[in-house]
């Protein structure tokens, strides 16, 4: 039996913690902080990856350096319970330390199988650009998926940089980043052709981002957008003998100095009560602040309807004209888990203990929202904002509306990381954005991410902007996560390629 000694036993912790105290500071590289030169601090733990031997010992590295990755960045998750109520409290270090843990093994995985199939340190230098990219795409794609703060996330600030999701996409943008964080370790390495091909490949890509952020031009059409932002706490926004001081507020902000026609956007659940129990007040509204049958309100508005003789409740995004009628509804669809619905509730009643019977229900994706003017506008609410835009989507649409409520996450990285998951949507399409917030960050955003207007978190205010044209067809929303694909696949080959000569070299030499 083997004994391992006191001292030894110390030093085996403290070898896995400091890979934590790595992850955690590689997370300021991401927005809001955006310290990009830290992404560096991931060659450590993936040199140390590439020299070792055991699988094992690969995984723990990978683990435990995404640990600090994700309790550094998701630390603000927790927020959501406290506000949520004392009932909640007690799920907080399952939601700060659990769920970071569960997200942790996506890079142990991707370490540990990188690991098995290297033989030599290049190869698993290859292995590791081709499987960490692989796993992000898994995070962000099986059961609900998940895929905020992935790698390539960083390289969201500067906007020179930030258009390399427009060339391949969230998850080609962590291929490329994996390369950029791989190039110190093979100059470490005295791997010479591994450096010059991976640093002529993320110079040349960083280059045409560069190129595109400066020949793009941000030209505006003639259609004028008024974002509200009221900022209600959460008690008094939920709260009935506030719902008419609430709507005043509303109707206050869309009113002041605001004589033009366009569109008046409201926040997600700006209106807290079904649509046919306020339809007078949605009529009083609509007259008061839609000055003609030019202009037109978009409001977050919970809705309800018989399925099968079971009620189903909604999260929705409504259009309502001068006269109050409802011409336009789009129902979430991508909802929330534990938030809006609960995964496996059905299957596992334990679950059933944590949400009422009256959860919110997946809408179905139309083919139509709203037409305002010559713009045909997509809708997102919320959540929706974090997952990449789907192939083919993009040419039937030329403004993207997102209407969200991030006061659930406080004064803290969360509103600030959701504002600039949201600018990927718009970079990676080329489609400007109006995204309206209930506490903040409101913003039009041009289709190259700069930020026209915006109203910062905790402000209660509005914003009038013209709103931008959307540019031509970008390269990801034409060819969509087909760039990832063919960028592992080539990555596969060249693996294969290298493998095929050292097994013949190896027969040589006998």
């Amino acid at each position: 039996m083997k004994i391992i000694h006191p001292e030894n036993k110390k030093k085996i912790n403290f070898y896995y913690v400091r890979f934590i105290l790595i992850g955690s500071l590689a997370s300021t590289s991401l927005p809001p902080l955006s310290i990009f030169p830290l992404i560096f601090l991931l060659s450590i733990p993936i040199f140390y990856f590439c020299k070792a031997q055991n699988s094992k010992k690969a995984f723990l590295i990978g683990f435990f350096t995404a640990l600090g990755w994700f309790l550094a960045s998701l630390y603000w998750l927790s927020n959501s319970l406290v506000i949520g109520g004392k009932q909640f409290i007690w799920m907080i270090p399952f939601v700060f330390f659990g769920f970071p843990a569960f997200l942790s093994i996506f890079w142990g995985l991707a370490f540990y199988i990188s690991n098995i199939f290297g033989k030599s340190f290049v190869e698993k230098m290859i292995l590791i650009s081709i499987f960490f990219p692989v796993f992000e795409w898994l995070r962000g794609n099986i059961l609900t998926g998940f895929p905020w703060n992935m790698l390539g996330f960083a390289l969201s600030h500067p906007l020179e940089i930030s258009q390399t999701v427009s060339l391949m996409g969230p998850y080609g943008q962590n291929t490329l980043a994996i390369l950029i964080v791989l190039i110190p370790v093979s100059l470490v390495a005295k791997q010479k052709s591994f450096a010059i091909t991976t640093t002529l490949f993320c110079c040349t890509v960083l280059f045409l981002s560069y190129y595109q952020f400066k020949t793009n031009k941000v030209i505006f059409t003639e259609h004028t957008v008024r974002l509200v932002q009221p900022n209600f706490s959460h008690s008094e926004k939920w709260e009935r003998n506030k719902f008419y001081q609430n709507l005043n507020k509303l109707v206050e902000l869309s009113n002041a100095d605001f004589s033009e026609s366009g569109l008046i956007v409201w926040p997600e659940t700006a209106l807290t009560n079904f649509e046919e129990n306020i339809s007078k007040e949605i009529n009083m509204i609509s007259r008061s602040i839609l000055l003609n049958d030019k202009a037109y309100l978009i409001s977050g508005i919970p809705s309800k309807e018989y399925v099968n003789d079971t009620m189903h409740y909604y999260n929705s995004v409504m259009v309502f004209n001068h006269k109050g009628d409802n011409i336009g509804k789009y129902d979430k669809n991508k909802l929330v888990p534990f938030g809006e619905y609960i995964p496996f509730r059905k299957r596992i009643s334990f679950l059933k203990i944590l949400a009422s019977d009256k959860e919110f229900s997946k809408g179905s994706i139309g083919a139509h929202f709203f037409k305002f003017g010559n713009l045909n506008i997509y809708p997102m609410i919320c959540y929706e904002a974090v997952f990449p835009w789907k192939k083919n989507k993009r040419t039937s649409y030329d403004l993207i509306v997102n209407i969200t409520n991030d006061n659930w996450f406080g004064n803290t990285f969360g509103p600030a990381q959701h504002f600039w998951l949201s600018k990927q949507r718009v970079i990676e399409t080329g489609i400007p954005m109006i995204r309206v917030s209930n506490s903040g960050i409101s913003a039009v955003i041009a289709p190259n991410g700069k930020e026209i207007g915006k109203l910062n978190y905790g402000i209660s205010g509005f914003l009038d902007t013209k709103i931008p044209k959307k540019f031509s067809e970008t390269f990801y929303s034409k060819w969509g996560d087909s760039i990832f694909f063919l960028m592992t696949i080539i990555l596969i080959i060249v693996y294969c390629i290298l493998r095929l000569n050292t097994k013949q070299k190896k027969i040589i030499n006998n």
